[in-house]
């Protein structure tokens, strides 16, 4: 499969012999060009040293760190727009980068002209760019203006349509750096929704972003870069808090089980006897694990569990709510009427979601195991964390499939 990314050793150090100064005269240029060259050594910024790292096909990974950290150059290193000093950076598949959009586009020709040329130079064919032009426009969104200059286009325009573009060529590999945080609201919106969908389609994508909330809902590993070396790798909310900890001076408390996350206070809210443990708790599809979800998309809830004895009197349940605080479900085994077997040293249970009819938002899911008489074994709140995503911004919390009739006709 298409899409895996790897760096070995990576180095890239920029170089330059410093600013240039105006001369009197021709003879004063050459000779002071040729005296500065002998005497001023040229100056160098390490901007990444030492980097190994893998990205497997279908994953999203997130880079974090401060600014002047190395992260932007080592996604230009991925979409080939920079070469490494030294070392080796092997990328399978095509590649899409979301970079600096709409970078290519010429401002004196048409916004239609531009696509063309721009979805060639992305890879397809002049015939395949002409097929996903209606899907392009009607992404962007920007009505009779594709057939005017792009010189005319607000700044707006010009991102929608350097998005739509990027993202219609069917990559292996998709490239994000801080794209998100440009255009408006209803722009944001769309952007996720359709990274989710290529998510769930197998899209490898990397994001850079220092919004730390995007990117624990974004992304399933995270690396945090630090003066052009990793100084973190691994999962999203133990990597995120590590830079959290780092920017703020402070240790990060260890939460219960081995599990990280960052509360209010920086710790987890988490209780019980501890006589059955919750050993991880994911939401995943079709494609996996994730944290970014389509509306409308069958999902299912996993529970690993470790019992330390035999308990045979257990219930496992969920409570869904908003990030907000407001309660969207719960429901429990009990409360099925399901009667459980014993359970007894490792396990998991899942519930499945035929479809995730959420209105868009961020959402968080506790999950414990109890006893009937609600003594808790394990209550893990917030252990789940996802976000969902749709073109369009519905109110409330559920967003059933529905559709509308006049007069027994159906709308188109």
């Amino acid at each position: 499969m298409k899409g895996g990314l790897r760096f070995e050793g990576v180095r890239k150090v920029y170089r330059w012999r410093g600013s240039r100064v105006r001369h009197e005269s021709v003879k004063g240029a050459v000779l002071g060009s040729w005296w500065r060259r002998r005497r001023v050594k040229a100056e160098e910024h390490v901007a990444l040293d030492g980097i190994d790292l893998t990205i497997e096909a279908g994953e999203a990974v997130a880079l974090i760190g401060p600014n002047g950290s190395g992260k932007s150059t080592l996604l230009k290193l991925a979409g080939g727009i920079l070469r490494p000093t030294r070392g080796m950076v092997d990328v399978e598949g095509r590649v899409t980068a979301l970079i600096e959009l709409g970078a290519g586009f010429h401002p004196e020709i048409t916004g239609r002209e531009n696509v063309l040329i721009n979805g060639m130079l992305l890879g397809l064919s002049r015939s395949e760019v002409e097929a996903r032009l209606p899907e392009i426009l009607d992404f962007a969104g920007i009505g009779g203006f594709i057939d005017q200059p792009v010189k005319t286009y607000s700044s707006g325009m010009y991102v929608r349509l350097g998005f739509a573009v990027a993202v219609a060529v069917d990559p292996d590999v998709l490239l994000i750096d801080e794209v998100l945080s440009v255009g408006d609201e209803a722009f944001t919106r769309r952007c996720l929704d359709r990274l989710a969908k290529m998510r769930q389609a197998g899209v490898t994508m990397v994001l850079v972003s220092h919004d730390l909330d995007l990117v624990e809902t974004f992304a399933d590993r995270a690396v945090y870069l630090g003066k052009g070396r990793i100084r973190a790798r691994g999962t999203v909310d133990s990597v995120v808090a590590r830079y959290r900890s780092d920017v703020a001076g402070a240790t990060e408390k260890p939460a219960v089980g081995g599990v990280t996350r960052g509360g209010i206070d920086g710790e987890v809210q988490r209780w019980g006897s501890g006589e059955v443990e919750i050993v991880s708790a994911e939401l995943t599809t079709t494609t996996g694990a994730t944290r970014l979800v389509p509306g409308g998309t069958e999902c299912r809830l996993r529970i690993r569990y470790r019992a330390h004895r035999r308990i045979e009197d257990f219930v496992v349940g969920v409570a869904w709510h908003r990030a907000d605080g407001t309660l969207v479900a719960g429901h429990n085994t009990d409360l099925d009427g399901l009667v459980p077997k014993s359970i007894e040293g490792e396990g998991e249970v899942s519930c499945t979601y035929p479809a995730l009819d959420l209105a868009p938002g961020d959402y968080l899911v506790d999950v414990a195991v109890h006893a009937k008489d609600g003594a808790a074994y394990d209550y893990w709140c917030d252990a789940v964390r996802f976000r969902v995503t749709s073109t369009v911004d519905w109110p409330g919390v559920w967003a059933p499939f529905h559709r509308w009739e006049w007069d027994g006709e159906l709308f188109e």
